[in-house]
Formats: structure tokens, sequence, C-alpha cells
């Protein structure tokens, strides 16, 4: 087992102004899981993760709620916690969902009332993956820790007549709907109902609840407990919460399971858990804070989707149905975000559980999934548009673990329902017909890939009355019904027809001179997914080089950055992007389940899935010295020589010691394992990977 030393200070430093915030051992025996540091992004509206403790794609996610708010439930700049529950979805817009069942210890003075809310030490803040702690101002030491299914928390009470627990029933980030409890045995145990993001649908789950100390009063005042215990000084009680999606038993079970582990043992095996999880890639660097993002944003990227079903398979659907798989079971989707970036990345890492999540995909399909959450959800979920196209991406890899035709019908079906009420709903779906009609001639189904083909390029017509001639109409966020973008952002989001977006544009040398017009004049929003893709475009011009400029920028650079959600600001943020920090995004640019923070791992590393659906991957100049990837067979090797401050540009790409000449890498070739060598110089290459 590892061995940690105490508080390192020099390291978050660098990270978090000197604050300490997480044990970490010597930097001689740094392991991966070392440079995870929760509290990135976790500050105002500035990436909307959170520091609850979790194991990779788990269910329950112990962590800190805090006044105000935020949609994951912990604000970095908040000064009181309302209590510490154990659901959420790190880095979701809207109002977030989760935080359910919120507990708060307390401790008072006989006559005293009990607090809603406790002042806390934020220099005794630690988060780690997998942990998390902190001491209340009401004298409780807090520390948090999990399993898949079961949240545990240990509390340090000081001696008391009057100390214990409130359990709120009825917390939730969006709306709460309804709860039971019932109390058996020492175990608390019932159901939560409550609405999933954006008010759309609704989940329900079970939960059951254990202390490690009989309380000595159970009292319940509308929807929330109260647990009081008499405690003795520096007493440890430890509180576990089971979840599970099947039935208030399956909770009690869950618990039941757990009980001879003790909290130390949990939180060793959650940081082995994580550190198992990004041991599959290693980077090489001399900066530390690099080395943290690129890590950090992995953690992130790996919250979602979650595994829901218990040990024996069993689950229930998103039609309420109950169902048993052999394998994983993923739900929490929102795939209209990941499917750009985060669903790519996790092919590439981690090929084995990107198939449990497609089997998962296809049994959603056979409970009628629709683009949103149902009003029968199992547990928090968004949407999942898209997922034509991530059936197609899969397919192209040769990842997918099971024969289209088993869910053709359903996306024939899907595909009479794909909206064409605005501009970006045509180019959306126009996206997703394009996916089933190369589905469709996979199949050897010609007359359904012609009609589907057709349809998919009527977007042309479209295309040439909105996004041909820009003008002062074409800035306006929300402009002519528009989700979250501009005409600007939306023009580029062709993935399938580059070429047929380039002729209608003029040419290739036109589509460059657009391009540059579009970063020249601050009309990019890297804080939401319309555009996200836009800086690699360049890898389809005659000029490569300027995605290396343009990227490097993005990563390292101060950058002016107009556009919220839903406004342009008056004045721009001028700020990095990316910084290891609580603020580490520019402001009301949410995670978005790990989309941004795999746009990031993504383009740290070289690389980039510009067109999902494809095996094309978009190349751009590496941050690291060396990344090291583990495959099926042998490792991917990325080098990079040369690396310099001013030296930006590719000179010169090599893959196996063979030069090649290209702006474009195939998925396939690469994920097999092998030596992928970039050269790097000050100065642009206005040769190398024209694509002609």
């Amino acid at each position: 087992m590892l061995r940690y030393t105490s508080h390192i200070i020099i390291i978050f430093c660098v990270v978090l102004g000197c604050q300490k915030h997480a044990d970490v051992s010597t930097v001689e025996s740094k392991q991966n899981v070392d440079y995870i540091n929760p509290f990135i992004c976790t500050a105002d509206d500035h990436g909307q993760t959170d520091v609850s403790a979790s194991v990779p794609f788990g269910m329950v996610k112990p962590g800190p709620d805090t006044n105000p708010i935020a949609h994951s439930g912990y604000d970095y700049t908040a000064k009181e916690i309302i209590g510490f529950s154990n659901t959420r979805f790190s880095g979701v817009g809207c109002r977030g969902v989760g935080g359910n069942l919120r507990i708060l210890p307390f401790f008072i003075s006989e006559g005293d009332s009990i607090p809603n809310s406790v002042s806390f030490s934020k220099e005794s803040e630690k988060a780690q993956a997998g942990y998390y702690s902190v001491q209340l101002n009401n004298e409780v030491q807090t520390q948090l820790t999990a399993t898949r299914q079961v949240g545990f928390h240990q509390y340090t009470f000081p001696k008391s007549e009057n100390a214990g627990f409130t359990i709120d029933l009825a917390s939730a980030y969006v709306k709460h709907i309804s709860d039971e409890h019932q109390i058996e045995n020492g175990i608390i145990s019932g159901k939560i109902t409550s609405v999933n993001v954006c008010n759309k649908g609704k989940y329900t789950f079970y939960y059951a609840i254990s202390f490690n100390q009989q309380p000595m009063e159970i009292k319940n005042e509308a929807s929330k407990l109260i647990i009081n215990f008499s405690t003795i000084e520096k007493q440890d009680v430890l509180l576990r919460c089971a979840l599970s999606v099947v039935d208030k038993s399956s909770a009690i079970q869950n618990l039941k399971a757990s009980e001879n582990l003790s909290f130390s043992e949990v939180k060793s095996q959650a940081s082995k858990a994580w550190n198992d999880l990004l041991s599959v890639v290693d980077v090489e660097t001399n900066n530390d804070s690099l080395k943290t993002m690129f890590y950090t944003h992995l953690y992130h990227a790996t919250q979602s989707p979650f595994i829901i079903n218990d040990d024996n398979g069993e689950y229930r659907g998103s039609d309420g149905k109950l169902y048993k798989s052999s394998t994983p079971y993923f739900h929490g989707w929102s795939i209209w975000d990941t499917f750009r970036t985060k669903l790519p990345l996790l092919s590439l890492l981690y090929p084995e559980k990107y198939q449990d999540m497609l089997l998962s995909l296809k049994s959603l399909y056979k409970q009628d999934k629709p683009d949103w959450a149902t009003e029968t959800e199992p547990f928090l979920t968004i949407r999942t548009e898209h997922s034509m196209v991530m059936l197609l991406d899969a397919y192209r890899k040769g990842m997918l673990p099971f024969d289209l035709n088993e869910v053709y019908n359903e996306l024939k079906e899907e595909a009479k329902h794909l909206p064409f009420k605005s501009p970006d709903n045509i180019l959306e779906s126009s996206y997703d017909l394009w996916a089933l009609s190369e589905i469709s001639e996979i199949l050897g189904k010609e007359v359904d890939a012609e009609f589907y083909r057709a349809r998919a390029f009527e977007y042309k017509t479209l295309w040439k009355d909105k996004f041909l001639v820009m003008d002062d109409k074409s800035d306006i966020m929300h402009g002519d019904g528009l989700y979250e973008g501009t005409l600007w952002q939306y023009r580029w989001f062709v993935p399938f027809d580059i070429q047929g977006i380039q002729t209608m544009m003029g040419g290739k040398q036109e589509f460059e001179n657009q391009l540059d017009y579009f970063f020249s004049n601050e009309l990019f929003n890297i804080g939401n997914q319309p555009d996200i893709q836009v800086p690699y475009l360049y890898n389809y011009t005659n000029s490569p080089w300027k995605t290396q400029q343009l990227v490097d920028k993005l990563l390292n650079k101060v950058t002016n950055n107009w556009y919220g959600t839903h406004e342009k600001f008056e004045t721009p943020i001028v700020k990095k992007i990316f910084t290891a920090s609580p603020n580490g995004y520019i402001k009301e640019m949410d995670d978005d389940a790990g989309t941004m923070s795999s746009w990031y791992v993504w383009s740290t590393m070289g690389l980039y899935p510009i067109f999902p659906g494809s095996t094309q991957l978009a190349l751009t100049t590496p941050q690291f010295d060396k990344i090291t990837i583990k495959t099926i067979n042998k490792p991917l090797e990325i080098i990079t020589n040369g690396r310099t401050a001013n030296n930006i540009y590719i000179q010169r790409v090599t893959w196996n010691g063979e030069e090649i000449n290209s702006s474009i890498i195939d998925f396939n070739l690469i994920s097999k394992g092998g030596v992928l060598q970039f050269e790097l110089t000050d100065m642009p290459n206005t040769f190398l990977g024209k694509q002609n």
C-alpha cells in the first residue's frame, strides 16, 4: 500500500495558492492517482464539478453540498455546508441533478435548535480520488469514501449527550417528488423519487442506511429524520448509505454486503481503483501542473455513466421494468455532449468498458429509448441524442459487441422523430440521418441507405439560406431559435460533409479564410459544445499548422472569451481557459459530464476526434514529452521531440519510423499500438499535412 507523507504543501502551492488540500506522496513515489486534484473546476460557475468521494463510474458519490449550492452540490467559494448528500452528476447544466439523502451531523447544547447549515474550516478541507474530509465548526470531523453502491460517512464527535445527524429524505438539486422510509433491525430503508436534469422526467431509487452505534432516538419531522447519539470524546460514528435501483431489499443486501469493510479499507480500495484506471495512460513531463490537469480531467471524464446493476446483475431500465445483465449496466447518459469527445476517448483508453456501455445502449433501445429522461428512470440521467453516430463509430472501430440488425428497427423509429425545427436541429438531425444511411449500407439495405442519405444532404438548402452569407445577425445567441449558440458557431457542424460546405463557400481556400475570420474576430466559444471541434478544421485545409498554433493558444495562453451559455458578454473574460485551480475553466463553462475534460485530454495528447462516426483523428502538437497508452496489443507511444514554449509547430511526423504527410491519422491504426513521433520547430511547416 502507498505510504502518504503529511500534507506536502509545495505541490499544491502551484495549484491552489499554497492551501493544503490533499495528502500526497513524495515526488519520487507519486502514482497517477496522486495527481488528481478534485478541487479543480469547483468554484462558482467554472466547471460545476465536485469533490465527492467515488470510484470510477460509481453510482454513489457522497460529497458536501454548500450554501450557495452548485450544479453538483459543491461551490469552492462557499462558507457553509448544508449537508453531505449521496448522489450527483458531475459538471452538468441547468440546476444539475442529484443531492439526495443529505446528511448533516450536529453537536448542540441542551435546548439549542438543530442547525440547517454549518460553517467549516477551509484550511482543513482535503480531497483526493475516493476521499473527502473537512473539519466543521461545530467540532465534528467529517470523512467520506465509497464503494460503487455504498457511501461511507465517518463523523468524529466530541463528548456529548446531544450529538447526531439529520437525514433529509426530500433533498434534491432539482425537485423532490416523494420519499418513503421504514426502520427495522437498526436499518433505515426506503425509496426516493426526484426530478431529472432540466425538469425532464423522474428517477426512483432505493436506499438503506445503518450506523455502527445504536441511536438513542430517531425522530421524524416531515421528510427529515433526526438521529440522536450520546458520544464520548473523539468518537467515530460510521454511517453507511447503500443504494439500489431494484428494490428496498436489494439496497439492504448491498448494505449488508459492505458491513465487514472498514472506512480505511474502503478509502484504500477507492484510491487503488482510480490509480488502476488512470494507469492505462502514462504522461511524461517536467510540468507538474500540466500533469495534474491531465489526470484530473481524465478523472472527471470517468465519473459517468454510472454502473447501476446490483452484483447479481439485476437493474431497472428506463421503462421501470426489471432486467438482468451478465455485464456491467451503464446508466446516466449525456450523449448530446459526450459523443463529441468523451465517448471517443473512452473507446481509445477503455475499450472493454466502452463495449459494456454499448451493450447498455442496446438495452436502452429495447426499453423504447427517448431523447431525454423518462418518467420511470432508475437513476440520474440526461439525454441520448446522437447515439446513432455512437453506434456507427463503434462499428467502424471494430468495437460493436452486437449485430447492428438487432437495433436497426429501433434506429429507424428514432429517425422518424428527429427534430427539424431550427437551424441547429436541422444540422444535428442531418448528422444522425447520415449515420443511419451508413448503417443501412453496412447492413446491405440499399434503398434505406439512399433514402436517409438524401434526407441528410437536404441540410444544404438550409445551410445556403442561413449559413452561407453571414451578417450582424449571425452573432446573436439563440438567434433563429438556436440552442445555446450563434449561427457563426453552428455553421461548421457538418462533420460528415466538410468538403460539401467548403464547396458551398467557394472552395478550400475560402473555407480557410472564413475560419481565419471566425477566430480573429473572437466568434468562437470554447465554453459550450456546438463549435468545440472548429479549431481542428484547419486540418482539412492547406494550413494544418494553424490548428497547431490555435490549440496551443487555447491550452496555454490568456485569451478573450466573449460567450457564456446563453449570452454574449459586454466585455470578454480575459484569462487562460484551462488552469489547475478551482476556477479551472472560464465562467459558465460547464464540464458537461466530462465533455470539456475530454477535449482537454485529447488536445494535450495531440489528437482529436473531429468526425465521430469515422475513424479519423486530427493531429496537433502534443503537450507532453512522451505518452504511453496501454492497448490490447503493444503500447501506443506518442513521442514529442524538441518540445519548448516556442516550438509549437509540427515539423515532421512518423508512424513506426515511416514519415507520414497528413494532418489526419486513423484510429484503427494507432489503437493497436505503435510509435507516433513528432518533431517540433518554432516555425510553421507550410507543406506538412496539406489535404489536397
